[in-house]
């Protein structure tokens, strides 16, 4: 894609948080999903430029567990929020990968075990094909649930949706009822597309998608604050502070 119709994450299109962190110096997100499914053109996505290595094709290329950097929430009060993220090696591999499904579930299991008692992770990414069937998929999520026990919300990002019509929202209101009724339930999802490509209407939602994947990180540190916010307080006994503060949160 030429440098004239590139989206420019850090300009007009910049995500702010409304109010600033108070407790957290960087947030931790892991991304993960089945082989193939894009979570190194995720990591690039949010990044706003290619630092992960990425695939042409279904087969997966991350090999083990990269970690990468990004300065990208910024707050008018409390200046920059460090984002790091997680880019882990597909599950589901199949006999032509490098890495098998069984290893790649191992060491997930243990990536999350590990952060959980570090506790610097607060976002886990659970990034799927659109084209996926989706009763393939709640392996997979049990297996993320079983390590963070509902103490981490997971969102879904689904890719690949560049040529989904009408629109790449229209995927979750399809998909939905089906989604729930096989026991996934997300904090939130984004329909996206990681796809570079000089036509308008790939421009228009590869910008798309880049800013409903940020709302997502956004409303994530946004809710770490208040709970974080909350729980001080609450050691102090501070009931009404908590409240007021949970307020001005909102």
């Amino acid at each position: 894609m030429s440098s004239s119709t590139r989206p420019q994450p850090l300009s007009s299109n910049h995500t702010e948080i409304e109010e600033p962190p108070h407790h957290i110096d960087t947030l931790g997100i892991v991304v993960c999903g089945e082989s193939g499914s894009g979570k190194s053109s995720l990591v690039n996505l949010i990044a706003g430029t290619n630092i992960a290595k990425t695939s042409p094709d279904a087969v997966g290329c991350t090999t083990g567990t990269n970690v990468y950097d990004s300065d990208k929430l910024t707050s008018r009060q409390a200046g920059t929020l460090k984002v790091k993220l997680i880019d882990t090696a597909g599950l589901d591999e199949g006999t032509e990968g490098t890495v098998s499904d069984k290893e790649a579930r191992k060491v997930l299991k243990e990536l999350l075990r590990t952060l959980m008692e570090q506790g610097n992770v607060h976002l886990i990414m659970y990034c799927v094909r659109g084209g996926k069937n989706i009763r393939t998929l709640r392996r997979n999520y049990e297996l993320i649930c079983s390590q963070v026990k509902s103490k981490v919300p997971i969102v879904l990002v689904v890719t690949c949706l560049e040529i989904y019509l009408p629109e790449m929202e229209n995927w979750w209101k399809l998909n939905e009822k089906t989604i729930l009724n096989h026991g996934m339930i997300f904090a939130g999802h984004a329909c996206i597309t990681t796809m570079e490509r000089e036509e308008l209407m790939f421009v228009e939602r590869r910008n798309q998608s880049y800013n409903a994947v940020w709302n997502l990180i956004r409303e994530q540190c946004r809710q770490s604050t208040i709970h974080e916010v909350q729980m001080t307080q609450r050691d102090s006994g501070g009931w009404y502070r908590r409240v007021l503060a949970t307020i001005c949160l909102a």
